[in-house]
């Protein structure tokens, strides 16, 4: 709360003001399908502020400074709370974030190593066989290969191997260093950045701790550039170098297009498109 006690309106960063969303998200839901809300004699519809304030167990004064928009430093725990006896779905949860502290909610917690990623494998291998010529695959969380089309397996005959991980090719193996242009600062360096980042959202997740460790014991030159915190969200849109057998040891130039399907944060599908056009960009 600012020292006036007023609404800070730098926290509502567009659209419904936050005061408007949650009083729709408590009058939408019926008092008489929340347990142990006494709903008798209710004269309105939906939860009042002092029901939302008991469920989430904070006082009336602390939900309602929420509720009018007064900018204040609520906890992960209270908004979380609130989310949950609102039932936010994660959408909704975000905008809760962001117009009351300006950020978005930490990822959820996700899936540990062989945990079955939400996803239709039959959808997910028809996507990635239309992506031909392009070579294009599916990971986990931890990079883990899931599923791939018959051009990635032309450029990359290892992919086949049982329990294939992208990080641990690309440390690990003396072909990735050949193979990969610019070993170092292209790939070597943003590739721990995107671990660091994973690891950070993702701290209780065993694949990438394991990962993480693997990578750290079986390569010197990446225990040295741990040491610098590059953090790198992903890497879509970026401009690579590859000189593969496949091209018989030609440099070709590759746009990396990096997805995440809507229904799932724990699975990557990636797209490398080739050609003079990809220095554009996309």
């Amino acid at each position: 709360m600012d020292a006036r006690g007023e609404q800070d309106k730098s926290v509502d960063p567009g659209g419904e003001p936050l005061p408007d969303l949650l009083r729709f998200w408590r009058r939408r839901i019926d008092p008489l399908k929340v347990p142990g809300l006494m709903a008798m004699g209710r004269r309105g519809r939906g939860l009042t502020q002092n029901d939302v304030a008991r469920l989430a167990g904070v006082s009336v004064r602390w939900y309602g400074a929420l509720e009018r928009g007064i900018k204040a430093d609520y906890s992960v725990d209270f908004l979380d709370q609130v989310s949950s006896v609102l039932r936010l779905n994660p959408a909704e949860r975000r905008a809760l974030y962001l117009k009351s502290v300006g950020r978005p909610p930490a990822l959820a917690a996700s899936p540990g190593a062989g945990a079955v990623v939400p996803v239709d494998a039959t959808l997910l291998q028809r996507f990635l066989d239309l992506q031909n010529p392009a070579p294009a695959f599916a990971t986990d969380l931890a990079w883990n290969m899931i599923a791939h089309n018959q051009q990635l397996r032309n450029w990359f005959p290892w992919t086949v191997d049982q329990g294939a991980n992208l990080m641990r090719w690309t440390f690990l193996t003396v072909e990735a260093r050949e193979q990969l242009v610019a070993w170092e600062q292209d790939w070597a360096r943003p590739f721990l950045g995107r671990l660091r980042y994973e690891r950070a959202h993702h701290p209780q997740d065993s694949g990438l701790l394991n990962l993480e460790r693997d990578i750290l014991a079986g390569s010197s030159a990446a225990r040295e550039m741990w040491d610098r915190p590059d953090v790198v969200e992903h890497s879509h849109g970026v401009l690579r170098r590859l000189r593969l057998p496949y091209h018989q040891g030609r440099e070709t130039a590759i746009r990396v297009v990096a997805l995440r399907p809507m229904r799932s944060d724990t699975l990557r599908v990636v797209v490398l498109l080739e050609g003079p056009e990809c220095a554009d960009g996309i």
